[in-house]
């Protein structure tokens, strides 16, 4: 099987994700030539869009903890079977703004879930794939909450303690071999060249797949 990059973007709101996950496609395809999938978590299949609407809306009912683990699972189990997977073996490369990673962090660090049970759930939700390279755009909670300006969804309107316990998740999953911490507070463009750098070199040593 003839298996394409999976590139995924971790770290709190407001810290940069989705902007520099857009650059990076984008260069992939102008300069390798490349197919790329951009993509996001939770989302990124008409079903798993429809249980990101469910758990990020503030209108519905109440909804715990356990329950939001689950719903979140149950769109990666969707993303992963109808869109990574296939897109990675048809040779494509895939960006994907959020992965397990934000699941840990969020779900076991931030909601204080068990983390070996929610490892067992994003591993089989997930089908084991993990992504090749992981970027960390670290930055002070505060500040990132400050950028992202209003809260516009259920998550965001979260307490300083909460998104201080995700950032100190994030720290510790970064120490990961596959995963590379960033200081997000430089300019859009530092990143960008920075991490689009990070992805040639993780080609260059796979090789043309």
């Amino acid at each position: 099987m003839r298996r394409g990059l999976f590139v995924s973007f971790e770290g709190v709101e407001g810290v940069g994700k989705s902007t520099q996950a857009s650059l990076l496609a984008r260069r992939i395809e102008s300069e390798l030539q490349r197919e790329v999938v951009l993509t996001r978590e939770p989302g990124g299949t008409a079903l798993a869009e429809k249980l990101r609407e469910l758990v990020l809306s503030s209108d519905v009912e109440p909804i715990d903890e356990r329950t939001e683990a689950l719903i979140m699972a149950a769109a990666r189990a969707s993303h992963v079977s109808q869109l990574i997977f296939p897109s990675m073996s048809r040779g494509n490369f895939v960006v994907c703004d959020r992965f397990v990673g934000s699941y840990l962090a969020y779900q076991g660090y931030g909601r204080e879930l068990d983390l070996d049970v929610l490892k067992i759930i994003a591993h089989f939700a997930s089908f084991s794939i993990e992504p090749d390279i992981t970027f960390l755009l670290a930055i002070d909670p505060a500040l990132a909450m400050e950028r992202k300006g209003v809260a516009r969804d259920r998550i965001e309107t979260e307490s300083a303690e909460f998104f201080s316990r995700v950032a100190r998740g994030y720290s510790e999953l970064a120490l990961s071999d596959s995963w590379i911490t960033l200081d997000a507070s430089r300019s859009v463009e530092e990143l960008h060249e920075e991490i689009f750098a990070s992805v040639l070199r993780v080609v260059q040593n796979f090789g043309d797949r």
